[in-house]
């Protein structure tokens, strides 16, 4: 979707009071490529859909946001949570 139609969507879902989120992925297009990227959005549609489907309480990010200053460092620290580190070669010869 092209970035001023997903805007204007967006504002739309918004002036309707549904509730929605735009997730803006830096250097992703309409797809995500980078595997942190998509790993991040699967979690924060369970998020989402917990919260709202399921009355879970509401995660900070959806509830506050996040500012466009602070997205890359959000992304880097929610990443090491999520994804685990893959064991080298060495590591797995040893167990």
């Amino acid at each position: 979707m092209d970035w001023n139609q997903g805007i204007e969507y967006f504002n739309t879902l918004r002036r309707l009071e549904k509730p929605v989120v735009m997730l803006q992925y830096k250097g992703e297009n309409h797809g995500l490529r980078k595997p942190a990227n998509q790993k991040d959005y699967t979690v924060r549609m369970r998020e989402f859909f917990d919260h709202h489907l399921m009355g879970k309480p509401a995660p900070k990010w959806l509830k506050e946001g996040i500012a466009h200053l602070d997205h890359d460092e959000h992304i880097k620290e929610r990443t090491k949570k999520i994804i685990k580190p893959q064991k080298t070669n060495e590591e797995k010869k040893k167990q």
